[in-house]
């Protein structure tokens, strides 16, 4: 039986340090895509949710609106993420992006996007 996955926004501590600097353990699951998305003050992203894959999304540099919110639009919530946030989407969880400022973010996915996979799982939301 599959775990209950939900939504979570975090600020990862150092799992170790020494005079060298720190080591942050983000993600212990499987990765099946990691990529980075910049963001223009302004920009839009995503509005959509996965079938399957859970995602991870990993704030660099910038500030970023993050809104969530079930399939069906209820139960809609918005957090303002900086660097060194992360945050775990769950699947079938509606999520946008909105560049409040010139930004960077890792997106990291459970699911690859070879052969076509990211559109396979990602349904798009008009509203």
């Amino acid at each position: 039986m599959s775990k209950k996955i939900a939504f979570k926004n975090s600020v990862p501590k150092p799992a170790f340090r020494d005079a060298r600097g720190e080591i942050f353990d983000l993600i212990e699951e499987k990765v099946g895509h990691i990529g980075l998305i910049t963001f223009v003050r302004g920009a839009v992203r995503a509005n959509h949710y996965h079938i399957r894959s859970v995602q991870y999304s990993y704030v660099l540099e910038g500030k970023i609106k993050l809104m969530v919110s079930h399939i069906d639009g209820t139960h809609k919530k918005e957090y303002v993420l900086g660097p060194g946030t992360l945050s775990l989407i769950p699947p079938k969880m509606v999520h946008k992006y909105t560049a409040l400022t010139k930004a960077k973010m890792l997106d990291i996915t459970t699911l690859s996007r070879n052969d076509n996979g990211y559109e396979k799982d990602t349904v798009r939301v008009t509203k």
